[in-house]
């Protein structure tokens, strides 16, 4: 019998999807804290974007070929690769919500048994997409046309097009999202289980990711220092972006589109390929839905078992250390948040302090490497633990079980800091090895550097932990994972970044005030600093940590918190 598609339980299922979200904003369940932080965030990072994009606009026009100003043909360039860019970010994002939205989706466990077809369900939920894609590729193309619009004045169908594209563009990126989202999911699921595997391949991922951020980072360092971005683009350099320029389809059709060339063809080859990916996606619609009911009926269950042994005897508080170790190694999610970004943080500091380092010696003629490693190192490393911030939480149910072993409280919290010292330490070590084998720093001052991360490390650890523990909220999955970050975590996200910009942006500051008044002599005002208000935080934080958390701790029931 032919699925066919019910638009009236499509309709049901959608305001069943708003009516969810909207929930999300209800007393109780909202983080108003952590949703002002992350517009606040999104609002600097759009003002950064256009100043810089604008500034990146104005030296990319100017360049000259064959000794002639060519702004046209610079501006199709452009947009080429702009869209380009714009294109695989949203091909990316939707891949990553239809994977979501259809296999991690906890919905799916009561639709499958619901008399909905798999096309009604499919629809719906390509259309719950859509409105996500159409928020991000609307704020994309708006942005990047009205700064190219504000260097270069545009005609009527410039802006035109841009409205078209807001809407056109989730399509195209939604229609090849289906496509992938089956071997994606095929991919996810062969590593799922593998977990030395998945640690590594996403750790080069995101080191991989983080490296083409520092690549943009020296771009916008260029821009700030002079016009040497504008000698990067020789002539060999423009002529393989022209040659690269021919084939970045479709990219190539909205461009052509903005700038009123060619309309006829590339309109049509712009909605041909929105309705060929389209077609084809409806053609896996079927065995797409298939795969996802079937694995939810069988429960997903996928493992990797191997011969067991009787484990030998071992130490209580190294137990609960190999216990919370691998409830985070073998968590998808946590592994990428905690473990990789921790591995990861070293090369934060270094690609930063590189750029950091030469715009401040460029700008006062000063070296303040020390200052600015203090500041990088607190700064990444404060990020870095943000995964203690769960370090409660993160337990679910098993933590009433561990409260019934006879256990002291103490080896339950303190395994817990030690494991998080654990994964700080080697991110500090290796930052301040980095720094100090490329000269940045001495090996004395290296050491200082660490000593103040460690500190202030175990400061933001001890805070955070008891933190959680005295706002835990438990996960109700089955598995126990914390899916949505609570207010716990921007908590402490915004207080170890408070604390890093006010111990490392204070110590930079006083050194450059210095510098400007060709004031000498007061380096040791560093050390004097940072040395004194780390070790009186991570004092402070470990007496918070402590106070009264006995009797706290065998008067804590319910998962409510306390």
């Amino acid at each position: 019998m032919k699925d066919k598609i019910n638009f009236k339980q499509v309709g049901t299922l959608l305001r069943k999807s708003a009516q969810e979200h909207s929930s999300a904003y209800k007393k109780g369940n909202f983080d108003a804290f952590g949703f002002i932080i992350r517009w606040a965030l999104v609002v600097v990072f759009l003002a950064m974007f256009v100043i810089f994009f604008g500034r990146f606009t104005n030296i990319y026009l100017a360049v000259k070929t064959g000794g002639a100003l060519r702004p046209q043909t610079r501006m199709y360039e452009l947009l080429s690769m702009v869209y380009t860019l714009i294109l695989v970010f949203l091909v990316i994002s939707s891949v990553s919500q239809i994977d979501r939205q259809f296999f991690d989706a906890d919905d799916m466990k009561l639709l499958v048994g619901m008399p909905l077809g798999a096309s009604t369900v499919f629809i719906a939920k390509l259309i719950s997409i859509y409105f996500s894609q159409f928020v991000i590729s609307a704020a994309c193309v708006l942005v990047v046309n009205i700064v190219v619009a504000a260097q270069v004045a545009q005609g009527t169908l410039f802006y035109l097009m841009t409205a078209v594209f807001c809407f056109v563009l989730p399509l195209i990126s939604i229609a090849i999202g289906a496509l992938v989202a089956m071997p994606f999911h095929a991919v996810k699921q062969f590593l799922k289980n593998r977990f030395v595997l998945y640690f590594i391949v996403i750790t080069v991922l995101l080191a991989a990711g983080f490296y083409l951020y520092s690549v943009v980072l020296n771009a916008v360092r260029d821009m700030l220092l002079g016009d040497s971005l504008k000698f990067f683009f020789n002539q060999r350099v423009m002529n393989f972006l022209q040659a690269l320029t021919k084939y970045l389809y479709p990219a190539v059709w909205c461009a052509d589109i903005l700038m009123g060339n060619n309309l006829l063809e590339a309109g049509l080859g712009l909605w041909g390929l929105v309705l060929g990916c389209l077609a084809v996606s409806l053609l896996v619609i079927h065995r797409l839905m298939l795969w996802v009911m079937q694995s939810r009926i069988a429960g997903d269950v996928n493992f990797l078992r191997r011969k067991q042994t009787i484990a030998p005897r071992r130490n209580s508080f190294f137990s609960l250390m190999q216990k919370d170790f691998l409830l985070i190694f073998r968590t998808a999610s946590y592994t990428f948040s905690y473990f990789s970004v921790g591995i990861i943080m070293p090369l934060m500091v270094y690609f930063c302090m590189t750029i950091g380092s030469s715009i401040v010696e460029k700008l006062i003629g000063m070296n303040c490497n020390l200052e600015i490693a203090v500041f990088l190192t607190l700064m990444f490393g404060s990020l870095t633990n943000v995964f203690c911030s769960t370090n409660i939480s993160r337990d679910g149910e098993m933590f009433f079980s561990v409260k019934a072993y006879p256990l002291g409280y103490k080896k339950v919290f303190f395994s817990k800091v030690v494991l998080c010292m654990a994964v700080a330490a080697v991110s500090q070590i290796i930052s301040a090895v980095l720094l100090a084998s490329f000269g940045y720093v001495t090996w004395l001052q290296a050491l200082f550097v660490l000593l103040g991360g460690l500190l202030c490390g175990f400061a933001q650890i001890c805070f955070a932990t008891r933190y959680d523990f005295n706002h835990a909220k438990f996960s109700t999955e089955e598995d126990g994972e914390i899916k949505e970050s609570g207010n716990t975590v921007s908590v402490i996200m915004v207080v170890g970044m408070l604390s890093s910009f006010l111990i490392g942006g204070s110590v930079l500051l006083i050194r450059l005030l210095f510098a400007l008044r060709l004031v000498a002599g007061f380096e040791y005002l560093t050390y004097l600093i940072v040395g004194i208000v780390s070790a009186v935080i991570a004092v402070l934080s470990y007496l918070y940590l402590i106070r009264k958390l006995g009797v706290k701790y065998h008067e804590f029931s319910g998962g409510g918190g306390l």
